[in-house]
C-alpha cells in the first residue's frame, strides 16, 4: 500500500509540474509577439516580452525537471524556447566580442552613448557631482560624438559642465535642449561632436507627450549625417516598491499598481516612437540613432526604431549584456542603432559604475 501511494503522489507532482510548464511554456511564445504588438492595442502582451529573461529561466528549469524525469514532456519547453532563436541572438549573443580598441579603425566614427543621471552618481545619497569621473571616461574612450541623456547643468554656472566636456572631446561643437527644468538646474539631452554641427532641432512634441528627442546634422568627410539622441519614457517604480518586489512582499494592491505603472510606461513609448519614426522617414541623410529607450531587446518600442537599422549589440556584442545597474532586473536599455549605410566595427558596454546606466560605444565606417 506505502508503494502505490508513493506512486500517486509523484504522479500528481508531475501532472502540477506538466500544467505549469505548458503556461510558461506558452506565456514564452505569447512573449515572442512583443516586438510586433503595440503597447496601446494590447499591453498584456507587452508585459510577457519584459518578462522574457524569466520566463526563460522557468522553461529552462522543466527541461532539467523533465530530463531528471525521463518524460517526453521535455519537448515542450525545448521547442518553445527554439521557436524564439532570434531572441535569444537578440539578448544573448553568442557571437565572439569585437571590443574597441584603443585607437579607433581608420576612417572610421566612435561614437558613445551614455544617460548620466543629472551627475548625481548612482547612490541617490551621494550628493558630489560624477562630471569629473565622467570627463575622464569620456577622454580615455575618445570619441569622436557622444549622445548624453539626463545631462544636467546648474543655474548658478550654466557653462562649467558643458565646457568640461568640450575639452575632452577637444570641440566647441555641441547641441544641449532642455527638458526639464527647476529653480536650481536643467535637464536634456545633449550631443558632443569632434566634427562641425551644421543644423540641430528636435522632434516635437504633439502638445502633453514629449519625445526627448533630438538631433544634430554632422558634416563629415564632405558628407552629412544626422545624429539622434533620444530618451523615452522611464517606469517610475520607486526604490521601496524595488525592494518589495525582490522580497516578494507585496499584496495585490500594489502589484496592481506596478503593472499599471509598466502598462502606463509602454504605452507611452509608443506615442513617443511613433512621432519619432516619422520624424526619422523624412531623414535625407544616413542616419545614427542612440539613446536611453528604457525598454528590453524584445519590446516593440526597441523593435520599431531598429526596422531596418543595425543594431551595434547585435553586429558585434557578445553574451549577456546589461546597460542599467539594477538588482532586479538586468537589462539592456541603453542602444546605438545605425542605418544600412553604416557599417558597424566594434561595440562595448563599458562596466564602469558611475552612472546607473553604462557607457556604451561603438565604431562605424559610412560606406
Amino acid at each position: 500500500m506505502r508503494v502505490k501511494k508513493r506512486k500517486k503522489q509523484l504522479l500528481l507532482i508531475d501532472k502540477i509540474f506538466l500544467t505549469l510548464n505548458i503556461i510558461v511554456a506558452l506565456a514564452l511564445l505569447l512573449s515572442y509577439l512583443a516586438p510586433s504588438t503595440d503597447p496601446r492595442d494590447f499591453w498584456i502582451i507587452a508585459i510577457l516580452g519584459f518578462g522574457y529573461h524569466l520566463l526563460i529561466i522557468a522553461n529552462l528549469f522543466f527541461i532539467l525537471y523533465w530530463l531528471f524525469r525521463k518524460a517526453i514532456f521535455i519537448l515542450i519547453s525545448a521547442i518553445s524556447i527554439f521557436i524564439g532563436f532570434s531572441f535569444i541572438m537578440a539578448n544573448y549573443g553568442f557571437r565572439s566580442a569585437t571590443l574597441p580598441a584603443e585607437n579607433k579603425p581608420a576612417g572610421s566614427i566612435r561614437i558613445m552613448q551614455y544617460n548620466v543621471r543629472k551627475f548625481k552618481g548612482i547612490d541617490r545619497f551621494y550628493e558630489s557631482p560624477i562630471q569629473n569621473e565622467i570627463s575622464e571616461v569620456v577622454e580615455n574612450k575618445n570619441p569622436d560624438i557622444i549622445d548624453f541623456e539626463e545631462f544636467s547643468i546648474t543655474k548658478a554656472n550654466k557653462d562649467s559642465i558643458t565646457n568640461i566636456f568640450k575639452q575632452s572631446i577637444k570641440s566647441n561643437y555641441y547641441y544641449f535642449k532642455i527638458f526639464d527644468n527647476t529653480r536650481y538646474d536643467s535637464t536634456g539631452n545633449a550631443i558632443f561632436s569632434r566634427y562641425p554641427i551644421i543644423n540641430t532641432g528636435y522632434v516635437e512634441t504633439n502638445g502633453f507627450l514629449d519625445t526627448k528627442a533630438i538631433f544634430a546634422d554632422i558634416k563629415y568627410n564632405k558628407k552629412t549625417i544626422r545624429v539622434y539622441c533620444i530618451h523615452l519614457a522611464a517606469v517610475k517604480i520607486q526604490k521601496r516598491e524595488k525592494g518589495n518586489i525582490l522580497k516578494g512582499d507585496f499584496d495585490i494592491n500594489n502589484s496592481s499598481f506596478i503593472q499599471n505603472k509598466l502598462t502606463a510606461a509602454f504605452i507611452y513609448r509608443s506615442y513617443q516612437v511613433s512621432r519619432i519614426k516619422r520624424h526619422i522617414e523624412k531623414c535625407p541623410y544616413p542616419y545614427i540613432i542612440t539613446g536611453d529607450f528604457n525598454d528590453t531587446p524584445n519590446s516593440f518600442a526597441v523593435n520599431e526604431l531598429s526596422d531596418g537599422m543595425k543594431n551595434a549589440f547585435i553586429e558585434k556584442g557578445s553574451g549577456f549584456v546589461t546597460t542599467y545597474y539594477s538588482k532586479f532586473p538586468k537589462l539592456q536599455i541603453d542602444y546605438i542603432l545605425v542605418s544600412p549605410q553604416f557599417n558597424v566595427l566594434t561595440y562595448q558596454a563599458i562596466d564602469k559604475k558611475i552612472s546607473d546606466h553604462k557607457p556604451v560605444i561603438s565604431d562605424i565606417e559610412l560606406k
